[in-house]
């Protein structure tokens, strides 16, 4: 390989840190494959046919720097799919973007993959910052049949744009204070592949595009020949960085691509009165479902046909880590039962609510239900009336912020029932230990909450400024009907 452009030794003298947290490359683990180093992370109950992503440094770099600044297995973890930091095999840790030595290199650690984790070859992604990004655009010349989409970081190749084998997936996220390789050299590289792929002229423009460390513009041109899209990430202020804030976009642009070509998306419906795959499968793994974390921290994954939500580190309200499903129909007037399965690495308590989706994120149960969750598996049950306007786009959130450790869910389901039911369903008698109770009306209106043992409930209800007749008492799935006379 000839000798590289002194703005390629550069490209060591101006990284913008990230402060790191989470996982380190000491979390992964350290394989040969023909004599040179990859680390490589599987997220827990990895299962069979997941894809593969491969991220490369840039020159005088090494897979240390590039896992603390990128952090893949967060994103990994979430999507269930195996990350491989591969190491330049120099003294000056580059690639070759001219020759076969790397692009055979990463092939053979393809067919490693598919041996230690039975990878699916139709869904390998490549990306790479710098020279490892110059090497992604190298890569679509020689082993395009390899990989079904593209990401390079920050690098176009310095010796021209490749021919590709075939149209390809592209996104390239690049800063505009890039001083190793310009952004503007960057308009006329890509063009290049926009003319070999038949783009359209004229880009999709998103102003304002959402990313957590620069303000961001994106560019789409496509569809493009073989239904392919090409998309710029501009980030207005980034220098020469690769970074964990654009992990997430780089992964929801290739998982929609397959060596087959163009995945169909998942569509989520909107406004409807079921939940979207309450049962976790493995076809749609956690469609439907995201995680919010507030002030506490931790990570949502599909598990073994369930939902994993494991809390790191706990917060001040348990909604500080909890998992949303929006889109949920609720119809004043009428009454609705949520049931799910679930339980917890540790015993612990679960609170559930049906509520807004959007601020004062109103609870339609009056208070979100708290439960009592052991380590095996059992069946909790909310019911109750619609009482405010009608929610075209309501939630269910299970929040779990309030103690560290992992709370699996599964077969989460919402059905109709009629007013007379909700409460009455079961009218089991309360736990002795019980003391803090919720108080409903016969609609299912959240009345109030008080603390007393069961066996003074009546005297407490009939000592309470309420209208004569029926109340539902609660606690968790246990209920029983009182009478205030």
């Amino acid at each position: 390989m000839r000798i590289l452009p002194l703005l390629m030794i550069a490209a060591t003298v101006s990284f913008a840190q990230w402060g790191g947290g989470g996982k380190s490359l000491n979390d992964y683990k350290k394989v040969s494959v023909s004599g040179r180093d990859i680390h490589v992370y599987a997220p827990s109950n990895l299962a069979p046919k997941s894809p593969l992503l491969l991220s490369l440094h840039g020159m005088d770099q090494d897979p240390n720097y590039q896992q603390d600044m990128t952090h893949w297995e967060t994103v990994a973890d979430t999507a269930g799919f195996v990350v491989v930091y591969p190491r330049g095999g120099t003294g000056m840790s580059t690639w070759d973007i001219q020759g076969d030595k790397d692009t055979k290199w990463v092939t053979e650690i393809i067919n490693q993959m598919v041996k230690d984790y039975d990878i699916d070859t139709k869904r390998v992604y490549l990306s790479g910052f710098s020279m490892g990004g110059m090497f992604t655009y190298h890569a679509m010349s020689k082993i395009a049949d390899k990989i079904a989409a593209f990401a390079p970081c920050s690098g176009p190749n310095v010796y021209g744009a490749s021919k590709a084998m075939r149209p390809v997936p592209i996104f390239h996220p690049h800063g505009t204070n890039d001083d190793v390789l310009q952004y503007s050299s960057l308009e006329s590289f890509l063009k290049n592949y926009r003319d070999q792929f038949n783009c359209p002229a004229q880009a999709e423009v998103t102003e304002n595009y959402p990313n957590s460390e620069n303000r961001a513009t994106l560019y789409s041109w496509g569809p493009c020949d073989d239904g392919v899209y090409i998309k710029h990430l501009k980030l207005q202020g980034r220098g020469h960085s690769p970074s964990k804030a654009d992990v997430s976009d780089i992964w929801n642009f290739v998982k929609q691509y397959s060596l087959d070509g163009v995945a169909e998306p998942i569509v989520v419906p909107t406004n409807r009165d079921t939940v979207f795959n309450g049962t976790f499968s493995d076809s749609l793994k956690l469609a439907g479902w995201s995680l919010t974390v507030h002030s506490g921290d931790g990570t949502f994954k599909f598990n073994e046909g369930k939902g994993e939500i494991n809390v790191t580190k706990v917060g001040t309200n348990a909604y500080d880590v909890q998992v949303i499903q929006n889109g949920m129909h609720y119809e004043k007037g009428k009454s609705y039962k949520l049931t799910f399965d679930a339980y917890a690495s540790v015993a612990r308590t679960l609170e559930v609510n049906l509520e807004k989706d959007t601020d004062p994120w109103t609870s339609y149960l009056g208070e979100a239900a708290t439960f009592d969750l052991g380590t095996t598996s059992k069946t909790y049950e909310i019911m109750f009336t619609m009482n405010e306007p009608t929610d075209e786009n309501g939630r269910i959130s299970i929040n779990a912020g309030l103690a560290t450790g992992s709370v699996f869910i599964d077969n989460v389901k919402l059905t109709e029932v009629t007013s007379d039911e909700v409460g009455l369903a079961k009218n089991r008698l309360m736990l002795s230990s019980e003391t803090s109770f919720r108080v409903y009306n016969l609609k299912g209106a959240f009345v109030c909450k008080l603390n007393s043992r069961p066996g003074e409930i009546q005297t407490r209800l009939n000592s309470m400024n309420l209208n004569k007749g029926l109340y539902i008492v609660k606690n968790g799935a246990l209920n029983r009907i009182f009478s205030v006379k």
